[in-house]
């Protein structure tokens, strides 16, 4: 049995929801709450894999998002980095 792969519509619409999840993790973290991110590193990796496998014109057509994912990602980070900081004293 062979596995079919999303296509680009139906990847568009699970870049969205990550891209909106991850914003609401920042904001909750911004507003002192902890967050349990399991599972988020695994959902994004296969988007990513799934986004390679596309063909080119498709995948670019994401490039957009996949922009939005990375910056909202990198703003989560240095959220979190930021209230781990504060509860440190630093």
């Amino acid at each position: 049995m062979t596995q079919t792969l999303p296509d680009a519509a139906t990847l568009a619409k699970r870049l969205k929801t990550v891209n909106d999840y991850v914003k609401d993790c920042e904001r909750r973290v911004l507003q002192g709450e902890i967050m349990d991110l399991q599972g988020l590193d695994n959902n994004v990796i296969e988007i990513c894999d799934e986004v390679a496998e596309l063909p080119q014109a498709e995948a670019q057509v994401l490039e957009p998002q996949m922009a939005l994912l990375i910056e909202g990602l990198e703003n989560l980070a240095r959220s979190m980095k930021e209230q781990q900081d504060k509860m440190d004293g630093r």
